[in-house]
């Protein structure tokens, strides 16, 4: 049996921001996604071909797909499945802000664990000898 690499979810965080209340789960994306996000930099509404818009839909439906859960609710209070429906009917830049969180969330390296203990003393390093080394060995 070989390894077989764990699947991620990632909560994300809009703290701060106009989402703010907002919850998502999100299962982690491929790396093939980030590598087709990277052909539409740069792209504007006036350059954009038809493929560039098939693609940009194709990243959408990737971002709903990935969502395991989320606390949007509609006019009437009532909960909204995540779907590629659910995201094209909010406002554009929410939907950015989505990926952006997502994509954040994906790339993030982890902070360090902290160290196992500080309660002992650091080492005295006043033993070791200090001195200047001759040229021939400097070089």
């Amino acid at each position: 049996m070989g390894f077989k690499p764990p699947k991620t979810v990632y909560r994300l965080d809009f703290e701060g921001t106009e989402l703010e209340g907002l919850e998502m789960r999100m299962r982690g994306g491929k790396l093939r996604q980030a590598f087709a996000t990277v052909q539409l930099v740069g792209v504007t509404e006036e350059t954009a071909t038809a493929a560039d818009m098939a693609l940009a839909l194709s990243q959408y439906q990737d971002l709903a797909d990935h969502i395991i859960e989320w606390n949007v609710d509609d006019d009437d209070d009532q909960p909204i499945a995540p779907s590629l429906e659910a995201l094209q009917s909010m406002e554009t830049r929410h939907v950015q802000m989505i990926a952006a969180a997502w994509q954040r969330a994906q790339v993030d390296i982890p902070a360090p664990l902290p160290s196992a203990s500080n309660s002992s003393p650091g080492p005295d390093l006043s033993s070791i000898r200090m001195e200047s080394l001759p040229a021939s060995l400097a070089s």
